[in-house]
């Protein structure tokens, strides 16, 4: 019977080494794996950021070239070097947003700037936020969508009986 023992103690004590080494081998690859998803989830976050960014500031310089094309189609004076200045730097922004952001926003925002340059440089034949609707609506879409802003639904409420 004492050689059971030995054997069995024996047995037990490597047995307990196995699964010790095994939880730690275990372990140490969770943590891994749950370091790695944390680092992509903060690349993801730090795109993300660099995207709004970039976007914030298009549609920031977005505003000054519609004022400058309203005050051209009011019958102001926008000069050469003013337009040439503002359409310069909107289309820097576009290549920004063209490296950062995906194609559909590089697209809408292409279109926005081509619409936005030639207001800026030339009276257009109608109101300047009538020309740029459809072209700036599709650009904020497309940025929502990139930034993963929700969109939000109007339900329209019922008046009856009120």
């Amino acid at each position: 019977m004492g050689i059971w023992v030995n054997i069995i103690t024996a047995a037990s004590g490597l047995l307990g080494a196995g699964i010790g080494i095994t939880g730690t081998l275990l372990s140490e690859r969770w943590r891994a794996r749950s370091s790695e998803q944390q680092d992509r989830q903060a690349t993801v976050l730090r795109l993300r950021d660099e995207r709004k960014d970039v976007l914030t500031r298009f549609f920031a310089l977005v505003r000054e070239l519609e004022r400058a094309a309203e005050r051209r189609y009011a019958g102001e004076e926008v000069t050469a070097e003013e337009a040439a200045d503002l359409t310069s730097r909107l289309w820097l922004l576009h290549v920004e947003v063209h490296i950062l952001c995906t194609q559909p926003v590089a697209d809408a925002v292409y279109a926005l700037t081509e619409r936005l340059a030639e207001a800026v440089r030339q009276p257009v034949g109608e109101a300047v936020h009538l020309y740029l609707s459809a072209a700036r609506l599709a650009a904020l879409s497309a940025a929502r969508t990139e930034l993963g802003v929700p969109t939000m639904q109007v339900v329209a409420s019922s008046t009856a009986g009120a």
